[in-house]
C-alpha cells in the first residue's frame, strides 16, 4: 500500500511543498511511535528516531531545541528526517521545521515559545520509519 505524503514549508502565508509516495509500515501508521511502542521496528530504530528535547529559559519564555541523533540525512538512499514539530498537550500545532535530504546531520530545530506550557509533544517524521513522538515536561518556571 502506498500513501501520499505532503511535505513542505510555509513562507509568508504561502505553502511550498512536494508530494512523496511512501509504502511499507510507515504508510500504515495510525499513531506516532515512541521509545516503548515502536510498532514494526525495534529498539535500535527507536533510539535513532525518538526526538531528544532540551529546554532553556529565555526572557520571552523558553527555547526548545529538538535533535534527532544518529539519523542520516542522505538523498542517495534516500533516508532523512522530513520535519520536526511541536504540539501542545492537546495536540495543537505550535511550531514546525521542514528539512531537505541534503541538510546536515543531525537534524536540529530550535523554537521560541511563551512560558505557558507544562508539557509538549515533540514529533519528527522520517521518510522511511514514519512519525516518532517524545512527550516532554517543560520543567521551567
Amino acid at each position: 500500500m502506498k500513501k501520499l505524503i505532503l511535505a513542505g514549508i510555509f513562507v509568508a502565508g504561502a505553502a511550498i511543498g512536494l508530494a512523496l509516495a511512501v509504502s511499507g509500515p510507515a504508510a500504515q501508521q495510525a499513531e506516532p511511535y515512541t521509545m516503548t511502542s515502536f510498532g514494526p521496528w525495534n529498539a535500535a530504530v527507536a533510539k535513532t528516531h525518538v526526538p531528544m528535547v532540551k529546554f532553556e529559559k529565555t526572557n520571552m519564555g523558553f527555547k526548545v531545541t529538538v535533535q534527532v541523533d544518529n539519523h542520516p540525512m542522505d538523498p542517495q538512499k534516500p533516508h532523512w528526517i522530513e520535519w520536526i514539530r511541536i504540539d501542545d498537550a492537546k495536540g495543537n500545532r505550535l511550531a514546525e521545521k521542514a528539512f531537505k535530504p541534503t541538510d546536515p546531520s543531525p537534524a536540529v530545530a530550535e523554537f521560541e515559545l511563551p512560558a505557558i506550557y507544562d508539557s509538549l509533544k515533540v514529533l519528527e517524521h522520517c521518510n522511511i520509519h514514519g512519525t516518532w513522538l517524545n512527550e516532554a515536561a517543560v520543567g521551567l518556571k
